[in-house]
């Protein structure tokens, strides 16, 4: 058993759930490794669905659009199979009824005799209306009524059980369950991190190449997102970055980021957050930047904050509170004398197929989401230290680690030191 799919049904067993069914793009991804196009409309109706028994007896099934069986083909030739036992089609608009219109001149290709061996194999019950019945067929067919069954999306939960084929289920919240899931890694996410950590190095230096003297900011966003994705890394947008804005003409490198259409001067600060995914997981690397030669008061800034930064690493392990952190790095600033120690934010949360995953019950992005939750040993959480103080100026360093026995690996190697041309 796949130890994605054990985790998520140790979720559901502690809650005495049948089953848990998925919908939430990121969700489906995580369950199956499944994941199209379609996903990336973002659309607020699903596209697709995993079901996952708590029974170990009874199959994983993926919900997908008839017409794109064939997506699962492409995906075994490149080597990204999904992981599902069973194959459950619906309609998606009328695409499937135009794939299964006959046509005379259609020569029979490869990728027809895959889809046909998916079809024998793996592939149960008639194409059915719409995703919500072919979610209520598959729970029928393997005996799934009338007892407790959780959504990550109660709508979904809503319909199957009303409506024509309503099945007679407890409808419950599945969204907190799955966010334990999936906060602690298994083996081969793991590894993925580790590979991608290249990546991440590869995206905050080459944009650290990039910055130079009379570059606009619009521009320098651009070059970044270009070389990223040429690297195989899907920016967050096409800017890349997080921070860097500006109002009224000024540039603000602690804002969000923004365009700006304007050269970047002598001195400027610069917050280089380049966020991306690669190979279906984020990235999320920061270091500072400034362009030209630091003056020696926001240097001694820089080396303040990244000493602060160390210790709290240094701390980590399973067993520690991320909360605890911060308190660390305060007392370090306010041991150096650095002004407004209380501009220090430091957030801990886990990355993987949502570049913010926090194990706390809903809703978790509020303060309740700051206050930290415990490390267990193969999280792999993104320890942000961001000075926001107006003195010198901000000071921002944040890098990946996995929570090992008796530490923290970090995932990244680029060294926190201050970037930029000089």
């Amino acid at each position: 058993m796949d130890g994605r799919i054990r985790r998520i049904r140790e979720q559901a067993a502690l809650r005495d759930l049948d089953a848990i069914v998925l919908s939430n793009p990121y969700d489906v991804l995580y369950a199956s490794g499944y994941n199209s196009i379609l996903e990336r409309w973002w659309l607020q109706e699903p596209v697709s669905a995993v079901i996952v028994p708590t029974e170990t007896t009874k199959p994983v099934m993926l919900v997908i659009p008839e017409a794109n069986i064939a997506l699962l083909a492409v995906m075994g030739e490149q080597g990204r199979p999904d992981r599902a036992d069973e194959i459950r089609p619906f309609e998606l608009l009328n695409f499937c009824e135009v794939a299964r219109a006959e046509d005379p001149h259609y020569r029979l290709g490869a990728i027809v005799a895959a889809v046909m061996e998916i079809h024998g194999e793996r592939v149960r019950g008639a194409s059915q209306p719409d995703l919500i019945a072919a979610i209520k067929l598959a729970l029928s067919d393997h005996g799934i009524e009338g007892g407790k069954v959780a959504f990550d999306d109660l709508r979904v939960g809503h319909y199957v059980a009303r409506g024509p084929g309503a099945l007679s289920i407890e409808v419950e919240d599945a969204l907190d369950s799955m966010l334990l899931a999936r906060i602690v890694k298994t083996p081969e996410e793991l590894a993925a991190f580790r590979r991608i950590g290249k990546k991440a190095d590869y995206a905050v230096q080459v944009a650290a190449s990039l910055l130079r003297l009379g570059v606009t900011w619009d521009e320098f966003q651009h070059d970044v997102s270009n070389e990223m994705i040429r690297a195989g890394i899907t920016p967050v947008d096409d800017g890349a970055m997080l921070f860097g804005g500006a109002f009224s003409g000024e540039f603000i490198p602690e804002l969000f980021r923004t365009r700006h259409d304007r050269p970047l001067q002598e001195g400027q600060i610069v917050i280089l957050e380049t966020l991306g995914t690669c190979e279906d997981y984020w990235i999320d690397i920061n270091r500072t930047a400034v362009i030209g030669v630091p003056s020696k008061a926001y240097q001694q800034l820089h080396d303040t904050v990244r000493a602060g930064y160390l210790k709290m690493i240094s701390a980590m392990r399973p067993g520690v509170s991320t909360g605890d952190l911060g308190a660390i790095g305060l007392a370090h600033l306010r041991d150096h004398g650095v002004s407004a120690p209380e501009k220090l934010l430091v957030m801990v949360h886990g990355v993987g197929h949502m570049p913010v995953e926090l194990p706390i019950p809903y809703p978790a992005n509020g303060i309740a989401g700051a206050r930290g939750f415990t490390l267990q040993e193969n999280m792999v959480v993104s320890v942000d230290c961001l000075y926001f103080g107006s003195e010198h100026g901000p000071c921002h360093m944040e890098n990946v680690y996995i929570v090992t026995a008796d530490g923290a690996e970090c995932t990244y190697q680029t060294p926190l030191e201050l970037m930029g041309p000089r």
